[in-house]
């Protein structure tokens, strides 16, 4: 097996696929980034509040570009920070009347992007490929 090459196939394939999810947003208000963080928010909503933090550990980036997302779509007003009444030093994210009217399409676009990228792939192959990518993901944490 030839890994470089698998490598290459591997960043081609990240990069046509950001710009697949992209095309899911690209007749809406929203970037796809901030429909993913939407998204997130909606969905995770319901298990208890969302704070940067969480957003810094699902998107694997750094806290100052968690903050700037987080400031864009507040100024966009969709969402708003709100201090938690037990500590006042953490603030939660809170979405909007705005982005829950748009809730439902923003759960659709993402399930729509998701469906298509496994769309053809048997069962069996998700799986070796779940195995696969959880195996590189703590390669890479080493």
């Amino acid at each position: 097996m030839d890994e470089k090459k698998l490598m290459e196939q591997y960043d081609k394939m990240n990069r046509k696929m950001q710009r697949h999810f992209a095309s899911y947003f690209s007749d809406s208000q929203l970037t796809c980034i901030q429909g993913i963080v939407l998204h997130y928010i909606i969905v995770e909503n319901d298990r208890g509040d969302i704070f940067p933090k969480d957003l810094e550990e699902f998107l694997g980036i750094k806290g100052s570009s968690v903050t700037s997302l987080i400031n864009n779509l507040e100024q966009g007003g969709y969402l708003r920070r709100e201090s938690l009444e037990s500590d006042g030093r953490y603030k939660k994210l809170v979405l909007t009347e705005k982005t829950k009217g748009m809730q439902e399409d923003i759960l659709r676009r993402v399930y729509d992007y998701i469906h298509s990228m496994f769309a053809g792939i048997p069962e069996e192959e998700l799986k070796i490929f779940e195995s696969v990518i959880m195996q590189m993901t703590k390669n890479a944490d080493r």
